[in-house]
């Protein structure tokens, strides 16, 4: 295997470290926008983090200005936005309030493998044998520390509507990914991020006012309180998970970059212990260090 050049080195280790930063990012927002679920329904969790977000992503767009793009990326990070984040955030929401964070996430096990097959088959994206085998690793050990701490508790509260949203979820974020990662080549990270949220904000307040919704959606947010959670969970959602993410995806493949960053759960462990007192068991860790070394064979095939 010819190594990498000094250049080329550099944009994987950005991407690695953007994409690992990302699944940091959602851990944290899982548990922001689960207390947030208290207050929002998911379609107007979702709407109100679209719309907090364009203004987090405006303001620093309007100094560094806007990069001119073709119709067709335009319309590619367009639909990536209505699918990945209109449809696929608000099916994840939902899952969310029905299955708990950890549950969610595990159903949505399926999105991660459809997005690294989807990557090789219409991206053409090759992976040597250590790459996928740290990619089977990773997503293996994630899976299990999931299953883990999936408890009796939890699982009585498993509905099929819970599930179903939480598969649907993770198909719309893999349709998302690939198409985001046919325009963000020719785009800055900060721009595809907004156009990818003002796409999904223009979908979510048609689909309200065709259902008639869109008021009692937004009527919570005449809470202050409301409007301060839902300011602080955009902001690690927007920053921290949407744009992270896309500076992955511009700078390594989307197979390595969805597998990175599925290592969110891995972050929810120590927030779980910290925060919900929650005792880790030994095949969690195990479960962890199994998804780790998938994280490290990785980085050394970049």
């Amino acid at each position: 295997m010819t190594p990498p050049s000094p250049a080329g080195a550099a944009h994987a280790a950005l991407g690695i470290t953007a994409a690992l930063l990302s699944a940091m990012a959602w851990a944290l927002g899982a548990i922001l926008f689960r207390r947030l679920g208290k207050t929002l329904a998911p379609p107007a969790m979702n709407l109100t983090k679209c719309l907090i977000g364009m203004l987090y992503l405006g303001i620093p767009l309007l100094f560094f200005g806007l990069e001119p793009l073709s119709l067709r990326d335009v319309l590619l990070l367009g639909a990536s936005g209505l699918l990945g984040i209109a449809l696929g955030d608000s099916f994840f929401f939902h899952a969310l309030m029905r299955l708990g964070p950890r549950l969610t996430v595990l159903a949505e096990m399926l999105g991660p493998i459809l997005t690294v097959l989807s990557a090789v088959i219409f991206l053409h994206e090759r992976l040597d044998a250590a790459a996928f085998l740290g990619i089977v690793l990773t997503l293996a050990g994630v899976a299990c520390v999931l299953w883990e701490n999936a408890g009796p508790r939890e699982t009585r509260g498993v509905t099929l509507r819970g599930l179903g949203f939480s598969l649907l979820s993770g198909v719309c974020m893999s349709a998302g990914i690939i198409l985001a990662k046919m325009a963000i080549v020719r785009s800055s990270a900060l721009e595809a991020t907004f156009l990818r949220l003002a796409w999904a904000a223009g979908g979510l307040s048609l689909w309200g006012c065709a259902t008639r919704r869109l008021g009692p959606w937004l009527k919570p947010l005449s809470d202050p309180r409301a409007v301060r959670q839902a300011a602080a969970a955009a902001a690690v959602a927007i920053y921290g998970g949407f744009w992270l993410f896309l500076v992955a995806l511009k700078h390594i493949d989307a197979a390595v970059a969805t597998a990175l960053n599925s290592t969110t759960p891995l972050f929810i462990l120590p927030l779980a212990a910290g925060l919900l007192k929650e005792k880790l068991s030994p095949r969690a860790v195990l479960g962890a260090a199994v998804a780790v070394a998938g994280v490290a064979l990785l980085v050394i095939a970049r």
